[in-house]
């Protein structure tokens, strides 16, 4: 039978009570106590093992506990990582983004903005293709590029579209 996942929750009211203690883990993570002690109960439950040695109020991690402990805290540090890499990419400042250009018309402005996008944004990889307006419109429904930069077309132009 395989474990159900564990939440986020329950490795971090886990790791609270390790660094606190049951009453101090729950002033700090505002939790009432009894909801901290089911959750732990119900994660040694679930993992089939002993985490703490509980005598007159206090808890101790037994040697599983300790295990336990140690890679939760990897776990949570690792969780922190991924959401904090999701908030940067949904502010742009992660990821990827393609470029399509036509070099006669952007060669006044866009090695500047290439190089000013870069110092703001060290984290975002930048890809340029030169391209003709016909070729970027086929790589954006390709989805090859991200964004592109061209000239007016005339009406005669247009049309080849």
């Amino acid at each position: 039978m395989y474990p159900r996942l564990l939440r986020l929750r329950h490795l971090r009211y886990f790791t609270a009570v390790v660094q606190k203690g049951y009453r101090e883990a729950s002033r700090r993570i505002h939790v009432a106590q009894p909801s901290i002690s089911l959750t732990v109960a119900g994660l040694e439950e679930e993992l089939g093992v002993k985490l703490f040695t509980r005598a007159k109020r206090i808890a101790q991690l037994t040697p599983e506990g300790e295990v336990f402990h140690a890679e939760a805290v990897r776990a949570l540090a690792q969780a922190e990582l991924a959401i904090e890499s999701a908030r940067r990419a949904a502010r742009g400042e992660i990821g990827r983004l393609s470029i399509g250009f036509l070099g006669s018309a952007t060669s006044a402005f866009l090695p500047e903005l290439v190089r000013k996008f870069k110092a703001t944004y060290p984290g975002v990889k930048l890809t340029l293709q030169e391209l003709t307006p016909v070729q970027q419109d086929a790589a954006f429904e390709k989805g090859e590029i991200d964004i592109g930069f061209t000239r007016t077309l005339t009406a005669e132009q247009s049309r080849t579209f």
